[in-house]
């Protein structure tokens, strides 16, 4: 029993912090979480929103489902590294689409930081992914806790106990993979270690 509850917790949390999920839960802590971005008038917040959530998560999700219709994927789960390559190439495509879409829109700068931090981590999952099978949950975990942790020293926003949260179910994310036996150890570290070092420089750099 107590086994059949933690694969169940650990599921949960493997689909909350789900790597296509990370974008929406970005834009909504920077939208509505303490951030310079939180006075802006809420329709454009939900401009934002959806756009966001369009690109990063439907149009994806909706591909990937194509392609597994198409059987080009075996299943969802992408477990095998080779079966990820174009869904990551879709994912990349998506973020582009979206940053694309905000580039003329000043108020949206840090939404585009953090799509730039975005493109950077897949891109960095893409590279590896052929020769081992990094974490993608954890590479854009590390991503999402790169961007509050630079918000808080900056200024721009204040998110120390939003910061604490995130870190707790980050550690939580780590732990429902390797139960889950999705990956090991090394995989996991890598994974979020890669995602925080990238999109901090993006975000710092871009």
């Amino acid at each position: 029993m107590k086994t059949e509850w933690l694969t169940r917790l650990s599921k949960t949390i493997s689909f909350a912090l789900h790597p296509l999920l990370v974008p929406t839960w970005a834009v909504l802590l920077l939208l509505f979480g303490h951030t310079i971005m939180n006075g802006i008038s809420m329709r454009s917040k939900a401009f934002f929103v959806a756009i966001v959530v369009l690109n990063t998560w439907i149009i994806p999700a909706l591909c990937i489902g194509l392609l597994r219709s198409l059987r080009l994927i075996p299943d969802l789960s992408l477990d095998e590294p080779k079966h990820r390559m174009i869904p990551m190439v879709i994912v990349i495509l998506g973020y582009i689409s979206c940053a694309f879409m905000l580039s003329d829109l000043m108020m949206a700068f840090l939404i585009r930081r953090f799509l730039f931090a975005a493109i950077g981590c897949v891109l960095f999952t893409l590279v590896i992914t052929p020769f081992w099978k990094i974490s993608l949950h954890m590479t854009a975990t590390g991503g999402l806790l790169a961007m509050l942790f630079i918000l808080n020293l900056s200024g721009f926003g204040q998110f120390a106990y939003t910061l604490l949260t995130f870190i707790v179910l980050a550690g939580a994310l780590g732990s429902a993979r390797l139960w889950l036996g999705h990956h090991n150890l090394w995989q996991v570290t890598a994974g979020f270690t890669g995602g925080f070092l990238i999109a901090s420089a993006a975000i710092l750099f871009t």
